[in-house]
């Protein structure tokens, strides 16, 4: 996890499930050797079934020397400054069993440095992430979507 600027702080960002949503999961347990396609139908069945609820949490730097920005492997002590909540998501119950949600996430990508300047990515390793956006540009050149509309 890295950490990036939260104004003038620093800090890290985390989603960590809901207390409340593990009353509602079905596959608590996935066997990753039963096939090919184990994560895409375990999340379609869940959210056929209900909705689920995540925390976003914030967790600020106090001390750059135990909270290294440049260190991804060094985890930042909770006692130092805990994580706290920011937010909830909520992801609605939907059917994303259909091959059309396959299609739209294949085209999705995410560019963690689409912020302002307050928000930016912080340290060594972040900034390598900045090839994930010619990355995703040159899987979308080389594998374009195909739809109904492109087949007139």
């Amino acid at each position: 996890m890295g950490a990036v600027r939260h104004g003038h702080y620093v800090a890290k960002v985390r989603i960590v499930p809901a207390v409340e949503n593990a009353s509602r999961v079905i596959h608590g347990d996935l066997d990753l050797t039963s096939g090919p396609e184990v994560f895409g139908p375990a999340l379609a069945d869940e959210l056929g079934a209900a909705a689920f609820e995540f925390d976003l949490q914030v967790q600020l730097c106090t001390d750059l020397t135990a909270m290294p920005v440049n260190v991804l492997t060094v985890e930042w002590p909770e006692k130092l400054s805990p994580f706290v909540t920011v937010a909830r998501v909520h992801l609605p119950r939907q059917d994303i069993s259909g091959p059309e949600n396959s299609e739209m996430g294949d085209a999705l990508s995410f560019n963690q440095w689409r912020v302002t300047s307050d928000h930016r990515p912080l340290g060594e390793i972040m900034n390598v992430r900045r090839i994930y956006s010619s990355s995703a540009k040159v899987r979308r050149s080389c594998f374009p979507r195909t739809d109904s509309s492109s087949a007139h």
